[in-house]
């Protein structure tokens, strides 16, 4: 009895890497058992993009994926996403010569005697601000450079790496998943389900403010809970360095910085800047700031660029692996039966549980097809067809999809973002999880009532 209540106590859950390698072997193992299918596609005019065309699914013949395949999709997915892995790496090397500069640390010593006592507040203000970016202009990858940021942030206040992340990303993603100006969500899904642009904007609002509120809670919460237990086993709160002074140089340095983020903030919303771009801006950053703090002593700026980008390693690895999993699902051919498979019971229910439905759904599918724009595409001419047989608007399916795809990207693996910014924090998938889990589960609950005031009242085009 005691050697099997010793062996339960020992199981330990896997760690982040050793999660998205099994995932890619039960995707492996899932093309022998799920039947390949495919939905015709055509290209749409008005959106400017390849649709699947609803009511034309099909099996084709068996695709299952074979030892070679599997070996070689870590591969394949680190290629996949050469572009946001290219990201991290230059904005990782450009933050790695301002983090030792000590300007960021010395700014933060500014910054935690300024909110002293008051930390729930700093947390609220700052998931608000992301939280707008993320509704208005669909900030999300853009976001990995504030991540090593706020985290240390989170430290010096007393809380761990995962208040860091979810005052980043949490925050986004409470404005991107509601999206009520969001391009890249509801833009295109509302595009292909022939609504007016960003028509329905007062209870996406609502659905947003909520989802905020809900997330702030969530994770002062957690926060508060983690300073205790520091306290109560009298572990020393982790501070960053505050000998720092904050000097003239790095006063400038945090000036180049600020001015940076107008910049990238400005490029995004003008001009539509994305990896090339942006990567780019933060190119010049560094360079900036490595001739100001090393007096141009060109040598030691590339060896702290490198050593920066170094640091971003583990996170590249993550998001390859969890793209490697998207690579194995596309050679079986199986993604389009997965979604199938997952609409046919919507038909049969009632417009609210349909509705309800079609929001659950879209967070299983979500797993294997976590882009908002490819997931639009896919989905949403079959959502829209179902919601006019169910008798619920197309509104409602937009806000389903929205919301099942945007939400529940912060459980999802296979989601470059989360796994990049978990990465980045040094924080297992499984720590994230038990946090992000819970609040998911809070934010569904808000959600379901949210879809059943729009089904009850209408909710249609504006």
């Amino acid at each position: 009895m005691d050697n099997k209540l010793s062996n339960k106590k020992s199981f330990k859950m896997p760690g982040t890497a050793a999660l998205l390698m099994f995932m890619i072997l039960l995707a492996a193992v899932l093309t022998y058992i799920i039947p390949a299918g495919e939905y015709q596609r055509a290209f749409d005019e008005a959106t400017n993009r390849t649709l699947v065309v609803a009511d034309t699914f099909t099996r084709i013949a068996q695709t299952p994926v074979g030892i070679g395949q599997i070996l070689s999709s870590a591969y394949r997915g680190l290629v996949n996403a050469a572009e946001i892995i290219a990201f991290v790496f230059i904005v990782g090397g450009a933050f790695g010569i301002i983090s030792r500069s000590g300007a960021i640390n010395a700014g933060l010593e500014k910054l935690i005697r300024k909110f002293s006592g008051r930390e729930s507040i700093l947390i609220a203000i700052i998931m608000t601000a992301f939280a707008i970016c993320g509704a208005t202009f669909g900030m999300a990858e853009e976001s990995l450079p504030f991540v090593t940021i706020l985290v240390t942030a989170a430290i010096a206040l007393g809380f761990d790496e995962v208040v860091g992340v979810a005052m980043v990303v949490i925050g986004i993603y409470c404005g991107y998943s509601a999206g009520p100006l969001n391009p890249f969500n509801t833009g295109i899904a509302q595009g292909i389900a022939e609504l007016p642009l960003f028509s329905g904007l007062g209870l996406r609002v609502v659905l947003m403010a909520g989802a905020l509120v809900i997330a702030i809670h969530h994770t002062v919460r957690y926060g508060k809970k983690i300073k205790r237990n520091r306290i109560f086993s009298n572990q020393k709160l982790e501070k960053t360095d505050e000998m720092y002074e904050l000097t003239s140089t790095r006063k400038v340095i945090l000036c180049i910085l600020l001015i940076t983020i107008v910049i990238l903030i400005f490029g995004v919303l003008k001009y539509g800047w994305y990896f090339t771009e942006i990567s780019a801006l933060f190119m010049l950053m560094g360079i900036i700031v490595g001739m100001i703090n090393y007096k141009g002593n060109f040598n030691t700026f590339t060896s702290e660029f490198l050593k920066g980008a170094g640091e971003m390693t583990t996170a590249a690895i993550f998001i390859g692996l969890s793209r490697a999993i998207l690579v194995v699902l596309q050679d079986g051919n199986i993604m389009d039966t997965i979604v199938y498979g997952i609409s046919i019971p919507l038909k049969s229910l009632n417009s609210i549980f349909a509705a309800w439905g079609m929001y659950f759904t879209q967070g299983i599918i979500n797993f294997a097809i976590p882009s908002s724009t490819g997931q639009a595409v896919v989905v949403m001419p079959i959502m829209s067809s179902i919601s006019d047989v169910i008798g619920t608007t197309r509104q409602v399916a937009v806000l389903a999809y929205q919301a099942g795809d945007g939400f529940w990207n912060m459980i999802t693996p296979t989601h470059p973002v989360v796994m990049a910014s978990l990465g980045l924090a040094g924080i297992s998938f499984n720590k994230w999880f038990k946090f992000a889990g819970a609040l998911v589960l809070k934010w569904t609950i808000w959600i379901l009532v949210v879809l059943a005031i729009a089904v009850s009242i209408g909710w249609g085009p504006f």
